[in-house]
């Protein structure tokens, strides 16, 4: 049994990946690194092949769809979906200070395509990221089969409460970290996440961060299984218990 997990960390841009994973592994830490690009996810996995505690999603991050990737990278991604279980980042973004958008329906094109494949083989995990697209995001998913057949989790949802409930009631999973629940509404929200669907993450690395090993992503997660008590009326320990077990289901450790 694992002590604690971070479900939606880009640990491949660390300055040492193996090393974190490797002091990660030494705390009983699962980390599930989420890639941005198809050719930075191959990298990242030969990287951490070796790392038992870690699980590698292959991802296409909807920033990267304003001409840094093309209809290649679409494809490339389709075929790591057919034959991989771990799929991620991935979604939409509709905040024109994010993304432009003109880039919005190639967005919804390539989160789409990626999806069908997923929702047509069945059993992927989707650490997925949704920012003022959650409708779109659910529809997609929906209309794909993956809420059917695939764990959809939702990495720090911040959509409408109305949203908040669907995505609840088709079944999908949470990650937060300490900077969603230092906001009122991520507060808020995950006292409305069952609890065997509740997930942490760190989302690390930020720019600017100074540490970029296994202690930056140690203490941010002791913050967020603090906050997350706090709004929870419960210790960090009882949460760290619950999210690693709900973690250790999703990654199959």
């Amino acid at each position: 049994m694992i002590a604690h997990a971070d479900l939606h960390i880009h640990l491949d841009q660390f300055d040492d990946p193996v090393a974190a994973a490797a002091d990660a592994e030494q705390a009983d830490t699962a980390l599930l690194c989420a890639t941005t690009t198809p050719q930075g996810y191959l990298v990242a996995r030969a990287l951490l092949a070796q790392s038992p505690n870690v699980r590698v999603a292959a991802g296409l991050h909807p920033w990267w769809l304003d001409g840094r990737c093309s209809n290649d990278d679409i494809a490339m991604l389709e075929d790591l979906v057919e034959h991989e279980r771990f799929i991620g980042e991935v979604g939409l973004d509709f905040m024109e200070k994010h993304a432009a958008k003109e880039t919005w329906e190639l967005q919804e094109v390539a989160f789409r395509r990626v999806c069908s494949v997923a929702g047509e083989c069945g059993g992927k995990v989707l650490t997925i990221h949704s920012v003022r697209a959650a409708a779109t995001v659910l529809d997609i998913l929906e209309e794909t089969g993956c809420l059917q057949n695939c764990t959809c989790i939702l990495h720090w949802f911040s959509d409408s409460a109305d949203l908040m409930w669907r995505a609840i009631r088709d079944g999908c999973w949470f990650s937060l970290g300490e900077r969603s629940l230092a906001t009122g509404k991520g507060r808020e929200y995950i006292k409305l996440i069952p609890r065997d669907r509740l997930l942490l993450e760190t989302d690390m690395p930020w720019p600017g961060d100074a540490e970029r090993g296994f202690t930056a992503i140690a203490e941010s997660l002791a913050r967020a299984e603090a906050a997350a008590g706090a709004a929870l009326g419960c210790c960090p320990d009882t949460i760290a218990k619950l999210t690693s077990k709900n973690a250790c289901f999703v990654l199959s450790l």
